[in-house]
């Protein structure tokens, strides 16, 4: 990438060391964002912090438990001092457990809840007075096309929090409008990540959903990228409270 439509902004990235996460960090880098790499595992953010750096970009890793109230707090304060502020957040932090309602541990429930749901409202909360600050500011949730059909037959606490991705979104939105911070939700359809591998090999979350992508294959995760990198810039000024489906046209039939 040769664009430098998000120059100067300084973005934080909730799971922001794989998957979707780090295509995302590494998109927005290159387009002249600062990011702050967010993750539980600091090894691995520390490290592609190093790799952006060493293309000529601007990183940091901060670690935190996107479920723990504090821990986020912290690493959110940690990384806007470190970038100077923040005027962007994406929220990629998921988990997914597959199982039919009866049959889903309540252990189970809560985990993906706390991850995917509250994991995103702890960062947006943490990072808002910091992008109040700012002249405009920017909010991508992850939600997933299971934000708006049933994707599969077993996936109940996952379909729940990205639903509920949808409505914390639009909240923002309207919520923070004439404040200057736009908030859109991003809906994958199957991309190939880890998460998504792992689902495959246990028959969980993607295991249908394939079948059902006119397209006919997995999303790449810098396809991802760069729809992120889109709605953090100015080129998407006039969007909030949207929902933009990024899914082989799953949700179209």
């Amino acid at each position: 990438m040769t664009t430098t439509r998000n120059h100067g902004r300084k973005v934080l990235l909730t799971g922001g060391a794989g998957g979707i996460g780090s295509a995302a960090a590494r998109r927005l880098a290159e387009e002249g964002a600062a990011v702050a790499i967010l993750d539980l595992d600091i090894a691995s953010a520390q490290k592609l912090a190093e790799d952006i750096a060493a293309a000529g970009g601007t990183a940091v890793a901060v670690s935190a438990d996107v479920t723990d109230e504090e821990s986020v707090g912290s690493a959110v304060e940690e990384a806007a001092t470190q970038l100077g502020g923040l005027d962007g957040v994406v929220t990629c932090a998921g988990i997914a457990r597959s199982a039919l309602v009866h049959e889903m541990s309540f252990d189970d429930w809560n985990a993906v809840i706390g991850i995917n749901l509250s994991g995103s409202f702890l960062a947006v909360r943490a990072a808002l007075p910091y992008m109040l600050e700012a002249p405009r500011s920017s909010v991508v949730t992850i939600g997933s096309v299971a934000s708006v059909v049933s994707a599969n037959t077993n996936t109940c606490s996952y379909d729940a929090s990205k639903a509920g991705v949808l409505g914390l979104t639009r909240s923002i939105a309207v919520g923070y409008a004439d404040r200057g911070v736009r908030a859109n939700a991003l809906c994958p359809g199957v991309v190939d990540t880890e998460l998504a591998r792992k689902a495959r090999e246990c028959g969980g979350v993607t295991s249908t959903a394939l079948d059902r992508t006119p397209l006919g294959r997995r999303a790449e995760v810098d396809e991802m990228a760069a729809v992120i990198a889109f709605l953090i810039s100015d080129e998407s000024s006039y969007m909030t409270g949207s929902t933009i489906t990024a899914d082989g046209g799953m949700t179209a039939q």
